[in-house]
């Protein structure tokens, strides 16, 4: 069930990441082309595509950590065993879901506080740049008790596995399908 809340979390991100990206794209190129040309310009550009870029950078720190691809030290874990491995991951799995509850109690705090204030341009409540920090504790409580169970019920793989080496590994298969396809193509003329 984690597991199916976790995947369904990271999809919904994975969409809401890449209309940010179009939208910011979109208004900010806009701007910019009616600046120059037209000496004119999007008056809600700048604020929208600031509020747009902080969503997205939550939104992308959860993603980052469903997948397990977020920059980590990872020295002790690599010196250690896979017993000793997995309580590490659980500890800090436990210091994570205690920084998102206070993610989760200072952005309830945050958005409350600032429900009357807006954006000037906008006109909408600055609670929306606050709450993405409660969303944001909310949703990286999944991806985080995902791992604390996989853990704890004994899998292993990939819980620790070095960015870099995952890098590697898919450049080495790339080089390998390359050559493979050069020695089809050399053998087939």
């Amino acid at each position: 069930m984690i597991q199916r809340a976790s995947h369904l979390i990271v999809r919904g991100f994975e969409i809401l990441i890449v209309v940010c990206l179009a939208i910011m794209g979109i208004l900010v190129f806009g701007n910019v082309v009616l600046r120059y040309a037209f000496n004119s310009g999007i008056a809600i550009s700048e604020e929208l595509s600031r509020l747009l870029f902080v969503w997205l950078i939550f939104m992308g720190a959860v993603l980052a950590s469903a997948r397990r691809i977020h920059i980590g030290f990872d020295t002790l874990q690599q010196a250690v065993g896979p017993r000793v491995r997995r309580a590490l991951v659980v500890f800090t799995g436990a210091l994570i879901l205690a920084g998102c509850g206070i993610f989760i109690v200072g952005g309830w705090r945050q958005t409350v506080i600032n429900l009357g204030n807006t954006y000037p341009v906008l006109e909408i409540s600055y609670a929306w740049l606050y709450g993405v920090a409660l969303v944001f504790g909310v949703a990286l409580i999944f991806p985080v008790c995902n791992n604390i169970y996989r853990a704890l019920i004994g899998i292993d793989d990939g819980l620790t596995e070095d960015l870099a080496d995952r890098i590697e590994g898919l450049a080495e298969r790339i080089e390998e399908e390359a050559a493979d396809a050069a020695s089809k193509k050399k053998g087939g003329n």
